[in-house]
């Protein structure tokens, strides 16, 4: 049976350190975007959660469990007395069992557009076990994502191991040319997002494989998260002749039409938490 636990802002988990899910990193997350009261695209978050969960941990979360956790997040909701912050689901397979612990973080997104670098010397491993899963295990992203802050990036475009583009430190990536929108395809090894998820859905979308020569014929470009939505980027770093690729502002235009759409879409999946 699932264990739920509610950690609030200066309270503690305490956690043996024997435990794989300390030790190893084995355990799975999920970030979601709590906004004027309203949890968004918790289904589509909970059914990711659920997947992963069986395919790593061989564990089948329940409707009860579903039900039992949206009640535990509405609760803690109250308690938090905020209707704006980053709220985390993090979800360990401890010896007492498996224990879905909730928590929170201010949301804090200063950066109205981005500029990103190309990262090649560190390539995503596109036939890792957990490639595609949101695991524990993120010490490499996190260290890359501060490591391109300090140069004075948003984040890194990564490279996978075939040299194809896949995707930043903490996001997706989509391009246009012309009035055609391009992302990288899941075969690169890229993590799913659910905003990826979303605009395949409700956008005429061309999944491919993008090579670092493609980009140069791109016209605009902006990356993805359940935090930050869309992010326009103005211009891609990195370039073997050390060039740097910055994309027209008519790109834009397309890029705050996506925009618009992913916000009435968020509206229309979000769960009213008052």
């Amino acid at each position: 049976m699932l264990r739920i636990e509610k950690i609030h802002p200066g309270e503690r988990l305490s956690i043996d350190p024997r435990e794989s899910a300390f030790s190893h990193g084995m355990g799975i997350f999920e970030s979601l975007q709590i906004s004027e009261g309203r949890l968004q695209f918790w289904s589509r978050h909970w059914s990711r959660l659920k997947e992963s969960a069986l395919h790593l941990f061989a564990y089948t979360l329940s409707d009860a469990d579903e039900s039992t956790s949206l009640e535990a997040i509405i609760a803690y909701f109250h308690e938090n007395g905020k209707n704006n912050f980053v709220l985390k689901l993090s979800l360990m397979v401890l010896a007492t069992g498996p224990v879905l612990y909730i928590y929170s973080r201010e949301r804090f997104i200063n950066d109205t557009n981005g500029k990103l670098c190309l990262k090649n010397t560190h390539p995503i491993n596109e036939n890792s076990v957990y490639a595609g899963y949101k695991t524990h295990n993120y010490l490499e992203n996190i260290w890359l994502l501060k490591e391109a802050k300090a140069a004075g990036y948003t984040d890194y475009l990564r490279l996978n191991t075939k040299s194809e583009v896949c995707e930043t430190c903490v996001g997706n990536c989509f391009f246009i040319k012309g009035n055609q929108v391009i992302t990288t395809s899941i075969q690169t090894g890229l993590f799913p997002g659910i905003i990826r998820a979303v605009l395949l859905e409700a956008l005429a979308i061309e999944e491919k494989q993008i090579k670092v020569e493609d980009l140069k014929a791109m016209d605009g470009c902006f990356m993805t998260n359940s935090i930050v939505g869309i992010l326009p980027i103005l211009e891609i770093a990195g370039f073997s002749n050390q060039s740097v690729l910055s994309f027209t502002e008519s790109s834009l235009s397309k890029i705050e039409e996506t925009k618009s759409i992913l916000k009435r879409i968020a509206q229309s999946e979000s769960v009213n938490l008052n």
